[in-house]
């Protein structure tokens, strides 16, 4: 009997990787800080609740992120977390993610990008505060709904400075 070579069976894979942008932005509009674009962490519950509940309609499934939220501490996300390290937890401290948010597609690949304002003296009105190191996604104003976040770069902001945010969700799909 002759051998057969060994085939390879086909497969597919789907990747979703998030990346965000955080301006601080001067009363006549010039940008006074950039954290520059950064790669976010997508935790267990942000899988579990937005994409694997999803698929299957399951009950207790979170609906795609409606709100923006930031915090003040640079700190790394955890593959368990449930919310942000060092978020403001007041239902006043979200920002509702703009109706101009998109989504852009070029093969093999998708993207939803998400858009917020804060606007000046936000954070100090709400909370007392003017330090923010870290934004994530939320389906509520409920501080543990995230979906994903990240940090970055921790920055102090004046009560006449305003913050725009760009959130990127990339979905990547490959068969092999």
């Amino acid at each position: 009997m002759s051998k057969l070579a060994k085939r390879k069976e086909p497969g597919s894979s789907l990747g979703m990787s998030g990346f965000y942008r955080v301006n601080i932005v001067d009363p006549d509009g010039r940008v006074a800080g950039d954290s520059g674009w950064k790669k976010n962490l997508i935790p267990f519950q942000g899988l579990l609740q937005y994409v694997a509940y999803r698929f299957v309609t399951s009950n207790g499934s979170a609906a795609v992120p409606q709100y923006m939220m930031l915090g003040s501490l640079e700190s790394t996300l955890a593959t368990n977390s449930t919310s942000l390290y060092g978020e403001y937890t007041k239902a006043t401290h979200f920002a509702s993610i703009g109706a101009t948010s998109s989504i852009t597609t070029g093969y093999p690949s998708m993207t939803n990008r998400f858009y917020a304002t804060f606007s000046s003296n936000w954070l100090i009105t709400v909370a007392g505060a003017s330090t923010i190191g870290c934004i994530g996604l939320y389906s509520t104003t409920d501080a543990n709904s995230i979906f994903c976040g990240g940090s970055f770069a921790s920055s102090t902001l004046g009560s006449n400075q305003a913050v725009n945010c760009t959130y990127d969700i990339v979905w990547t799909a490959s068969t092999f």
